[in-house]
This record gives structure tokens, C-alpha cells and sequence, in this order.
């Protein structure tokens, strides 16, 4: 019961803080950005029997999350040394 209302808590939370997005018009993606997405898998299908594009892409998206947490460190820390010497 004490779980259920810090879960009903925490749901009313982002319910109030998302309210400003549920507000505005929903969004679609125009039929050109669809074709243009299904022809670009159809030339990376084509390649999959060369070069399996499953891994490749699975290696990119590792890749750019490895690089985006690297930086987010460097960007934390630079704020901790940066901070104590404001005085």
C-alpha cells in the first residue's frame, strides 16, 4: 500500500511536468521522410549479404553511446574543477 502510493506520487509527478507536452498537436512524419527511410533500407538490405549491417549498426550505436557517455564525463568534471575556484 506505501508502494503503491509513492508509485501513484511519482505518476502524478510526471504527469504534471509532461502536462505543457500532451498539449501540443500530435506530430507526423510527412510521406516523403517514409519513402525516403524505406529506400535507404532497402539499399542497406542489399548490402547485408557483404557486410552483416545488423552488427555494423549495432557497433555504430554502441560506438556513439560509449563517445556521448565520455563526454558527458568530461563535461561533469570539468564543472567540478571549474566550481571551487569561483570565489
Amino acid at each position: 500500500m506505501i508502494v503503491a502510493g509513492f508509485i501513484n506520487i511519482i505518476y502524478s509527478l510526471i504527469y504534471a511536468l509532461t502536462s505543457p507536452f500532451r498539449l501540443l498537436p500530435d506530430v507526423s512524419l510527412s510521406g516523403n521522410f517514409a519513402s525516403a527511410i524505406s529506400t535507404a533500407n532497402g539499399y542497406i538490405h542489399s548490402l547485408d549479404f557483404i557486410v552483416p549491417m545488423d552488427t555494423i549498426i549495432n557497433l555504430l550505436g554502441m560506438y556513439i553511446i560509449i563517445e556521448t557517455a565520455y563526454l558527458t564525463y568530461k563535461i561533469i568534471m570539468w564543472l567540478i574543477k571549474r566550481f571551487p575556484t569561483q570565489s
